[in-house]
Protein backbone atom coordinates (compact mmCIF):
# COMPACT_ATOMS: atom_id res chain seq x y z
CA UNK A 1 0.00 0.00 0.00
CA UNK A 2 3.08 2.68 1.04
CA UNK A 3 4.45 1.72 -2.25
CA UNK A 4 1.12 2.40 -4.46
CA UNK A 5 0.92 5.96 -2.80
CA UNK A 6 4.87 6.81 -3.77
CA UNK A 7 4.09 5.38 -7.22
CA UNK A 8 0.88 7.17 -7.70
CA UNK A 9 2.70 10.66 -6.33
CA UNK A 10 5.38 10.22 -8.96
CA UNK A 11 2.26 9.51 -11.69
CA UNK A 12 0.56 12.91 -10.39
CA UNK A 13 3.92 15.30 -10.01
CA UNK A 14 5.16 13.85 -13.87
CA UNK A 15 1.58 14.63 -15.29
CA UNK A 16 1.55 18.17 -13.32
CA UNK A 17 5.38 19.24 -14.89
CA UNK A 18 4.05 17.94 -18.64
CA UNK A 19 1.00 20.39 -17.86
CA UNK A 20 3.03 23.18 -16.58
CA UNK A 21 5.57 22.58 -19.98
CA UNK A 22 2.59 22.81 -22.77
CA UNK A 23 0.84 25.66 -20.81
CA UNK A 24 4.58 27.57 -21.25
CA UNK A 25 4.72 26.22 -24.86
CA UNK A 26 1.18 27.36 -25.71
CA UNK A 27 2.29 30.98 -24.20
CA UNK A 28 5.31 31.42 -26.15
CA UNK A 29 3.25 30.56 -29.34
CA UNK A 30 0.73 32.83 -28.23
CA UNK A 31 2.49 35.75 -28.22
CA UNK A 32 4.85 35.28 -31.09
CA UNK A 33 8.04 37.06 -30.88
CA UNK A 34 6.94 38.91 -27.80
CA UNK A 35 8.65 42.32 -28.51
CA UNK A 36 5.11 43.89 -29.62
CA UNK A 37 5.42 45.83 -26.23
CA UNK A 38 9.29 46.89 -26.59
CA UNK A 39 10.07 44.06 -23.75
CA UNK A 40 11.51 41.01 -24.64
CA UNK A 41 9.91 38.15 -22.64
CA UNK A 42 12.21 35.77 -23.79
CA UNK A 43 15.59 36.47 -24.09
CA UNK A 44 17.27 36.18 -27.75
CA UNK A 45 21.07 34.83 -26.98
CA UNK A 46 20.46 32.17 -24.65
CA UNK A 47 17.63 30.78 -24.19
CA UNK A 48 16.92 31.16 -20.72
CA UNK A 49 15.01 33.74 -18.43
CA UNK A 50 14.71 37.19 -18.39
CA UNK A 51 16.77 38.69 -15.63
CA UNK A 52 14.08 41.78 -13.59
CA UNK A 53 16.45 43.34 -11.50
CA UNK A 54 14.40 45.47 -9.45
CA UNK A 55 15.59 48.27 -7.58
CA UNK A 56 13.41 49.89 -5.04
CA UNK A 57 16.52 51.29 -3.16
CA UNK A 58 18.14 54.37 -3.72
CA UNK A 59 17.75 57.45 -0.72
CA UNK A 60 20.98 58.79 -0.65
CA UNK A 61 20.64 59.56 3.18
CA UNK A 62 20.48 56.60 4.38
CA UNK A 63 23.81 53.91 3.40
CA UNK A 64 21.64 50.23 3.41
CA UNK A 65 19.59 52.29 0.27
CA UNK A 66 23.15 53.32 -1.47
CA UNK A 67 24.34 49.73 -0.72
CA UNK A 68 21.15 48.10 -2.00
CA UNK A 69 21.05 50.61 -5.10
CA UNK A 70 25.01 49.96 -5.83
CA UNK A 71 24.38 46.08 -5.44
CA UNK A 72 21.55 45.77 -7.93
CA UNK A 73 22.83 47.92 -10.60
CA UNK A 74 26.13 46.10 -10.08
CA UNK A 75 23.87 43.18 -10.68
CA UNK A 76 22.39 44.06 -13.37
CA UNK A 77 25.72 44.76 -14.94
CA UNK A 78 27.32 41.61 -14.59
CA UNK A 79 24.25 39.77 -15.95
CA UNK A 80 24.13 41.65 -18.66
CA UNK A 81 27.74 40.92 -19.52
CA UNK A 82 26.65 37.29 -19.15
CA UNK A 83 24.81 37.97 -21.99
CA UNK A 84 21.64 37.52 -20.23
CA UNK A 85 18.18 39.27 -21.28
CA UNK A 86 18.22 41.97 -18.34
CA UNK A 87 15.86 44.42 -17.69
CA UNK A 88 16.61 47.18 -14.42
CA UNK A 89 13.17 47.84 -12.64
CA UNK A 90 13.46 50.93 -10.81
CA UNK A 91 10.01 52.02 -8.22
CA UNK A 92 10.14 53.55 -4.97
CA UNK A 93 13.15 55.07 -4.09
CA UNK A 94 14.80 53.19 -6.54
CA UNK A 95 13.80 56.21 -9.17
CA UNK A 96 16.17 58.26 -7.28
CA UNK A 97 18.90 56.65 -9.71
CA UNK A 98 16.29 58.00 -12.66
CA UNK A 99 17.09 61.33 -13.18
CA UNK A 100 19.30 62.65 -15.91
CA UNK A 101 21.04 65.01 -13.26
CA UNK A 102 21.06 63.06 -9.98
CA UNK A 103 21.91 65.72 -6.94
CA UNK A 104 23.97 62.73 -5.41
CA UNK A 105 27.24 61.50 -6.51
CA UNK A 106 26.88 57.67 -5.76
CA UNK A 107 23.75 58.87 -7.50
CA UNK A 108 25.35 59.93 -10.59
CA UNK A 109 27.42 57.32 -10.42
CA UNK A 110 25.18 54.84 -10.88
CA UNK A 111 22.86 56.67 -13.25
CA UNK A 112 25.80 56.66 -15.73
CA UNK A 113 26.32 52.75 -15.04
CA UNK A 114 23.00 52.73 -15.88
CA UNK A 115 23.10 54.57 -19.19
CA UNK A 116 25.85 52.51 -20.33
CA UNK A 117 24.13 49.25 -19.48
CA UNK A 118 20.74 50.93 -21.40
CA UNK A 119 23.39 51.72 -24.20
CA UNK A 120 24.93 47.92 -24.25
CA UNK A 121 21.05 46.65 -24.99
CA UNK A 122 19.44 46.37 -21.48
CA UNK A 123 16.45 48.26 -20.62
CA UNK A 124 16.04 50.54 -17.56
CA UNK A 125 12.23 50.62 -16.70
CA UNK A 126 10.97 53.73 -14.22
CA UNK A 127 7.32 54.04 -12.14
CA UNK A 128 6.68 56.85 -13.14
CA UNK A 129 4.20 57.32 -9.92
CA UNK A 130 6.73 56.51 -7.77
CA UNK A 131 8.99 58.97 -9.80
CA UNK A 132 7.41 61.97 -9.01
CA UNK A 133 5.73 61.58 -5.64
CA UNK A 134 9.68 61.38 -5.04
CA UNK A 135 9.76 65.05 -6.57
CA UNK A 136 11.26 64.14 -9.83
CA UNK A 137 10.11 66.09 -13.45
CA UNK A 138 8.82 63.86 -16.24
CA UNK A 139 10.89 66.01 -18.06
CA UNK A 140 14.29 65.61 -16.29
CA UNK A 141 13.76 61.66 -17.05
CA UNK A 142 16.90 59.93 -18.11
CA UNK A 143 17.11 59.74 -21.80
CA UNK A 144 17.02 56.11 -22.99
CA UNK A 145 15.22 55.22 -19.54
CA UNK A 146 11.33 54.60 -20.18
CA UNK A 147 8.38 54.61 -18.03
CA UNK A 148 6.59 51.47 -16.80
CA UNK A 149 2.96 52.39 -18.10
CA UNK A 150 -0.14 50.32 -18.39
CA UNK A 151 0.65 46.70 -18.91
CA UNK A 152 4.08 46.76 -19.12
CA UNK A 153 5.60 45.16 -16.46
CA UNK A 154 1.83 43.09 -16.09
CA UNK A 155 3.91 41.35 -19.37
CA UNK A 156 7.16 40.76 -18.04
CA UNK A 157 5.53 39.02 -14.98
CA UNK A 158 3.87 37.45 -17.12
CA UNK A 159 6.72 35.79 -18.70
CA UNK A 160 9.56 33.88 -17.80
CA UNK A 161 10.97 35.89 -15.72
CA UNK A 162 13.55 35.87 -12.37
CA UNK A 163 13.47 39.02 -10.27
CA UNK A 164 16.58 39.82 -8.38
CA UNK A 165 14.81 41.95 -5.87
CA UNK A 166 17.23 44.88 -4.21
Amino acid sequence: MRYTVYVLGIAVAAVLAIAATVQVSQQQQQHGDNTSSGIPMHPISHGGPTIVVHISSGDPNDPRHMLNAEMGVRMALAMQQQGKDVIVFLDSYGTMLAPRNPTDNKLKAFNADLQQFAMQGGRVVVCPHCYQVLGNKAEDLTPGFEWAGPGKMSKVWSGNVVVIDY
